[in-house]
């Protein structure tokens, strides 16, 4: 903090001593109109959230690391679905939301096969028009998953989706709203591991997941890795090394002529954001342990 602080008065008495100059230069009778003008401020990024408690997170991470980067911002929550935060970013209402790597990609190439995160982003990179970009995505992850409650991880041995495959054709599994957004992942799933489930049945939100896995005899759920439900309950997420289920990182969309270099690199900050970190704040905001604003900041000042 020092340092800023020195190159703050040093800025101050640099203008002070420039001020007596211009008195002087002005009572000789000498136009300094012209020969001084002050620098030109950008306008501010305008950082636009969806209703969730993870988007408006996310928008705040993104606001705060521009605010430190130098640049100034304003944030507009409550924003709709992805149409509704597209359309705010074409009509230039805001100028950067925050999003996910593999749902944008499936939103601009619908016929997009790629799963693995760097496959994602590279495609996504060549999918989006010329006036949106994206630059680099965190390892926040919220891909679709198989989760398990703890007793029946251990019961199985479980820690991976490969690990279930000889009891798949025995379990039921119950998804959430969100899970298996890509229609082919349980495709992947019978391929790359040989499971394939007795039936899927679709529940709703995952809290009502969660609830069908503790009531059930051979529970195993599908969720989004980074769901608040999911750690809340104390569920196992199985790990996916094949990449069965497309990438999704948290990763800013915005319009490409609003930011600066010096703006891209200020929110490079972001990139380390975990899927822990992610649904540890979330949890916390969900409880009213703490506001999104306070987790934001908290979590910036122990990265920055």
């Amino acid at each position: 903090m020092a340092p800023k602080r020195a190159r703050r008065v040093g800025g101050l008495a640099a203008r002070l001593t420039v001020l007596p100059v211009l008195a002087l230069l002005a009572g000789c009778g000498v136009d300094t109109s012209s020969s001084v003008s002050a620098p030109t401020q950008p306008p501010p990024v305008v950082v636009g959230a969806s209703t969730t408690v993870e988007s408006e997170l996310v928008a705040r991470l993104y606001a705060g690391a521009l605010e430190a980067a130098g640049r100034r911002t304003e944030l507009v929550l409550g924003l709709g679905d992805r149409a509704d935060r597209l359309e705010a970013l074409d009509a230039n209402r805001v100028s950067l939301v925050p999003d996910y790597t593999g749902r944008l990609l499936h939103w601009f190439e619908p016929g997009a096969d790629v799963t693995a995160a760097e496959d994602v982003f590279e495609m996504l990179n060549k999918a989006l028009p010329g006036d949106l970009a994206v630059s680099e995505y965190a390892p926040a992850d919220d891909r679709s998953a198989l989760v398990l409650p703890r007793p029946e991880a251990d019961r199985l041995g479980a820690r991976a989706i490969g690990d279930i495959a000889p009891d798949c054709a025995g379990l039921t599994l119950y998804t959430s709203e969100g899970f298996d957004e890509d229609e082919l992942a349980l495709s992947r799933v019978r391929s790359a591991y040989g499971c394939t489930f007795r039936a899927v049945v679709p529940v709703g939100p995952t809290d009502d997941v969660v609830r069908e896995l503790l009531a059930s005899p051979s529970p195993i759920g599908g969720a989004t890795a980074a769901a608040a439900g999911v750690q809340d309950a104390g569920l196992v997420v199985l790990d996916d090394s094949e990449d069965a289920f497309t990438a999704q990182n948290v990763v800013p969309l915005y319009r490409s002529n609003v930011l600066r270099a010096d703006d891209v690199n200020g929110l490079s900050v972001v990139l380390q954001l975990t899927t822990a970190d992610l649904t540890e704040m979330v949890v916390s905001i969900r409880s009213g342990e703490i506001s999104s604003a306070d987790a934001a900041s908290a979590w910036l000042d122990e990265h920055l």
